[in-house]
């Protein structure tokens, strides 16, 4: 099968995942990616053929790339050039957006990480960009039940769970020892709630005093500055954490607390069982479907200081369950998150998508 992968994306999560599948797909299929020049290809294997264009993948791209129309031009013919026997959409670039009526021959499936805009960023081109890439799709991906059924639509949707990152674990030093440490780890987004967590810690010192919260990753702080300023045993890398650098914040910590007050799914998870760490996670969209309540971690309502507080509590005081659910997660990711698991799963949406769009062809 030759399959054409395609993300608006150079670096971060969306490449991590991007190359990952592609790579376990490359195994017995030809895949080429379609990304933007810049893209980091450090992560993907030399199966991959690798495409870089004039992509409208940023703000200031975007407006170029629009206004000189022969980049998109470029883009379609690329496409036919490469004539794929299916096209993968990784999320929905809105600026390729316009040229999905003229891909109409080629069968065409999209992955949705997110099924709605996260609060605190803009709405309108993701609800258009999302609506389009439907109408266009002969068939959908999500991360999980919820978002299937978020989503509401009569297109074939296929659950499949997010892929496991233990890739990382190439970048493990031995030296860096676990620490009394809480980690809240990625991007700074109003829907994370970090708010809440550190809400909590005041509860959770009265507690365990010798408690470290670790804050590590890009975004802006400043509306948490009254939430944190009097806490002790704080520490906080507010940037962007290179690659290399991930794996000693999750060496350092105990457990993982993501507090969302709404998601569609992560990859913090994967992340946190490749590094044998139980997390904490609110009960929020697709996130609860691959967290084990206590078995691989505590799953609490969202907005709630005080139940993350015991939970944190909870794991700290029990150091055996806690080292239980660190292996248990792990042997969760090995056992259903795989990306061979994964890649199997892919492949059959991929049949499916293009018996069914040759068979609506032929009807219509």
């Amino acid at each position: 099968m030759k399959i054409l992968m395609i993300t608006n994306n150079t670096s971060g999560g969306m490449v991590h995942y991007t190359s990952q599948l592609a790579n376990s797909l490359s195994e017995n299929d030809s895949v080429t990616v379609v990304a933007p020049i810049g893209l980091d290809e450090k992560y993907f294997s030399d199966r991959i053929n690798i495409k870089t264009m004039k992509m409208g993948n940023v703000k200031k791209n975007f407006l170029i790339d629009t206004l000189i129309f022969t980049r998109l031009l470029d883009f379609k013919n690329m496409i036919y050039k490469e004539n794929p026997d299916i096209i993968h959409f990784q999320e929905c670039p809105l600026w390729i957006a316009p040229l999905l009526p003229s891909l109409s021959k080629f069968p065409i499936i999209t992955t949705k990480h997110d099924t709605n805009p996260h609060p605190g960023t803009r709405v309108f081109d993701q609800i258009l960009s999302k609506h389009i890439y439907t109408k266009y799709s002969d068939s959908i991906i999500v991360h999980g039940e919820k978002a299937k059924q978020d989503i509401n639509t009569y297109k074939k949707c296929f659950v499949i769970p997010h892929g496991d990152y233990s890739f990382f674990l190439k970048y493990i030093d031995q030296n860096i020892k676990e620490e009394n440490s809480i980690l809240f780890f990625g991007r700074i987004e109003k829907y994370k709630g970090l708010e809440y967590l550190f809400e909590s810690m005041p509860l959770v010192k009265k507690e365990i005093s010798n408690i470290k919260l670790i804050v590590a990753g890009s975004g802006n702080l400043d509306d948490y500055h009254n939430l944190y300023d009097n806490l002790s045993d704080i520490e906080i890398h507010n940037r962007y954490i290179k690659d290399e650098e991930i794996p000693i914040f999750f060496q350092r910590s105990k457990i993982v607390v993501l507090p969302y007050i709404e998601g569609t799914q992560t990859g913090i998870i994967p992340i946190a069982y490749a590094f044998k760490k139980p997390v904490i996670v609110t009960n929020v969209g697709s996130i609860p479907e691959v967290v084990e309540e206590g078995n691989t971690g505590f799953i609490v309502p969202p907005r709630d200081p005080d139940a993350l507080a015991h939970a944190i509590i909870r794991l700290f005081n029990d150091e055996s369950l806690c080292k239980q659910m660190g292996i248990n997660a792990y042997i969760k990711m090995n056992n259903e998150l795989s990306w061979e698991s994964i890649a199997k799963k892919t492949i059959s949406a991929y049949k499916f998508t293009i018996q069914n769009h040759y068979s609506m062809d032929y009807h219509t």
